[in-house]
């Protein structure tokens, strides 16, 4: 009786001990270009049921590079785009050529370890759907990126009759295909029917919304008829507030009606556009509870950068070091993720490679690789804990290579326009969120440009980063923030993950050369009022 008894008992421990071990899968919904200091996150009801009220919020989440193909980069690398080397989208619009995209990514053998690489060595099975790097198009469909066992990358992100790479074959859908509704096929498919079902899984969903025209489902073109863009302080500010920025922001002329009337187009549009991908994300949450994994799946919810809609008298696009452009919305649903609450601790997109290998229980990367980031998992072992510090992250980089947005011919004349569509844009700067000591209590933003312009915001005062405070810094505090910023725009691995803000950098921010335009410069003659705002826009390939 003793013997039958141990052996039950074994045999109970060593089916436990599996089910504990066994990984959990990770879905990662990215979108694209999606805010949160416009109130994006209020007009998608189901993910304020499925991810706000059964996940954790994330309202510290910022972004390294407010701009697609840097950021994105970054999600799956796990570095700064200062290691990267993936400075910006590389579409020769407003960008040095080859200085980022896919080809650059190529060029540097970014794709040679990355999350999909580790999490499929891992014993994942790996899958993506939706956009890549910007660049990789319809000419690129026949290379897929190492680690991906089921392939559907984007090459054309038209919203209706989109293309992709299925597993290296170019597939051209129907006019009458809606993108994020493929994608979400695409998923469910897998979901119910591809996978390995003896495997944990990682889910890469990339849908294009809300990004410029932000086309919206036909069932969705008629909601939201009365919206228009929110206007805070910052929207189109007066002479006196706007001259208070560095570089060209600080000669932008006030909007124009007729750009304003195209921004709030553009707002209803962006909302629009966001319906399907609320759908899609109840669709997969209904898949899994179906198949029964829900509660062994953690869902990943962020966007790649954020979005300027009037602001700052910007007609439309990100590239800036403001909240509109690197606070991202941010959740996470899953195993020991307690539902409902809110973390305040700083995380950026560096975090995601380390936190979904912690996941995975990868104990070692590939050899002579690094990140710069860290696992968020024990971030919620502390949730619920009265604090006034932020213990895993005080500071976030944020920087930008390159040229702004593209504005448009219609500030053609004004000092250092180049090419009648964009200024020069370099520079680092930080978020400095209850740091301890010099930072106790912050909630800053702090920016050096290659011009040798700064800037310094209080947000506690001034949430929309109106009142420009760098030239009321005492020396102590200036030196305090330039040493931060400093160390974090050159660090790298182990330097990001525990910044030394005590040591001295010697270093400058140079400006990146202008922009070699030598080609497709016709496709840029037209006038006009820069960012595209409705569906009937000309929207030229590379814009944005």
């Amino acid at each position: 009786m003793w013997m039958l008894f141990a052996l039950r008992l074994l045999l109970f421990v060593a089916i436990t001990c599996w089910v504990d071990s066994k990984n959990s899968n990770i879905i990662f919904l990215l979108t694209d270009d999606q805010d949160v200091t416009a109130n994006s996150l209020d007009f998608m009801p189901l993910l304020d049921k499925i991810l706000r009220k059964g996940g954790a919020e994330f309202p510290n989440y910022f972004v390294p590079t407010g701009l697609c193909c840097p950021s994105r980069a970054t999600i799956v690398s796990g570095q700064y785009c200062h290691n990267t080397k993936i400075w910006d989208n590389g579409d020769l619009n407003n960008a040095t050529f080859l200085s980022g995209g896919f080809k650059k990514a190529l060029a540097t053998n970014i794709e040679r370890v990355t999350v999909a690489t580790e999490l499929k060595s891992a014993g994942y099975e790996t899958m993506l759907c939706g956009k890549y790097l910007n660049g990789y198009d319809d000419n690129e469909a026949k290379h897929v990126p190492s680690g991906w066992d089921h392939w559907t990358g984007m090459t054309d992100t038209a919203y209706y009759g989109p293309h992709f790479s299925v597993g290296g074959k170019l597939v051209k859908t129907g006019k009458s295909t809606y993108q994020t509704d493929y994608i979400r096929d695409v998923a469910l498919d897998f979901l119910t029917s591809k996978r390995d079902k003896g495997k944990p899984f990682f889910m890469y969903l990339a849908p294009f919304a809300p990004h410029a025209p932000a086309t919206p489902a036909k069932r969705h073109e008629n909601m939201f008829k009365e919206m228009k863009a929110p206007r805070y302080d910052s929207f189109n500010p007066d002479d006196s507030a706007q001259k208070e920025k560095p570089s060209w922001l600080g000669r932008l002329p006030k909007l124009t009606q007729n750009q304003i009337d195209g921004i709030d187009n553009f707002y209803r549009n962006r909302l629009r556009s966001l319906q399907a991908v609320d759908e899609m994300l109840q669709n997969i949450t209904d898949a899994l509870e179906s198949e029964g994994i829900l509660n062994e799946t953690y869902i990943f919810y962020m966007g790649d950068n954020g979005q300027h809609l009037g602001d700052y008298r910007l007609p439309g696009g990100k590239r800036q070091a403001f909240d509109t452009d690197i606070r991202v919305p941010f959740f996470v649903r899953g195993p020991g993720v307690p539902a409902g609450k809110v973390v305040r601790e700083v995380i950026q997109s560096i975090d995601l490679f380390p936190t979904w290998a912690d996941i995975a229980n990868v104990k070692e990367l590939a050899a002579g690789h690094e990140v710069d980031g860290k696992s968020i998992m024990p971030v919620f072992d502390s949730v619920g804990q009265s604090t006034t510090t932020n213990a895993f992250r005080s500071v976030a980089l944020a920087e930008m290579f390159g040229g702004s947005s593209n504005m448009g011919g219609v500030y053609k004349g004004l000092p250092g326009f180049e090419k009648n569509r964009f200024w020069n844009n370099t520079y680092q700067a930080i978020r400095v969120i209850n740091g301890t000591d010099w930072a106790a209590g912050a909630n800053w933003m702090y920016a050096e440009w290659c011009t040798g312009e700064k800037e310094f915001y209080n947000l506690t005062s001034d949430p929309r980063e109106i009142n420009n405070l760098a030239g009321s810094l005492s020396a102590t505090m200036q030196e305090k923030l330039a040493g931060a910023l400093h160390n974090l725009g050159t660090c790298a691995g182990k330097e990001c993950q525990n910044p030394d803000f005590t040591k001295t950098v010697n270093y400058t921010l140079v400006c990146h050369n202008p922009p070699d335009m030598q080609q497709e410069d016709d496709l840029f003659e037209e006038t006009s009022y820069g960012f595209p705002f409705s569906d009937s826009d000309f929207v030229p390939a590379g814009w944005l």
